[in-house]
């Protein structure tokens, strides 16, 4: 049987992948963070205050409203969970995918941290620079 913290991030990601920031943020703690490490222009933290207009909107710049994800399997406890996934990005009629984790520290039945950790940083950089 799934956790329900595993049904959580499930309907969190749709909200995601479909754009709906202000949906996926209601599912997670007021004081909810999420960071991208490394030098690309997504790096950095985002809050409640700058995830739409922060992330979202540089998400659709930079891919040219091209950047898809799939999520392959969410693993979810009471306190933590992570999400494996394959993004892809359309430049020049080329796609370039890389696959990522992203951790989440729960508190209190909602996500309050994330982190975006790709398999690979170099290019997760070099697509995002």
């Amino acid at each position: 049987m799934k956790h329900p913290n595993a049904k959580l991030f499930d309907k969190l990601y749709a909200a995601f992948k479909s754009g709906n920031y202000n949906t996926m943020l209601s599912h997670c703690d007021e004081k909810v963070t999420f960071q991208i490490a490394g030098q690309s222009k997504l790096a950095g933290k985002y809050d409640r205050m700058n995830f739409e207009s922060g992330l979202g909107v540089k998400l659709k710049e930079l891919s040219g409203g091209t950047f898809t994800t799939e999520i392959h399997d969410v693993m979810a406890g009471d306190l933590h969970a992570m999400v494996l996934m394959t993004n892809k990005v359309t430049r020049a009629g080329k796609t370039l995918e890389y696959r990522s984790v992203h951790v989440w520290r729960i508190q209190n039945g909602k996500p309050l941290a994330g982190y975006e950790y790709p398999r690979d940083m170099y290019q997760f950089d070099l697509i995002w620079s």
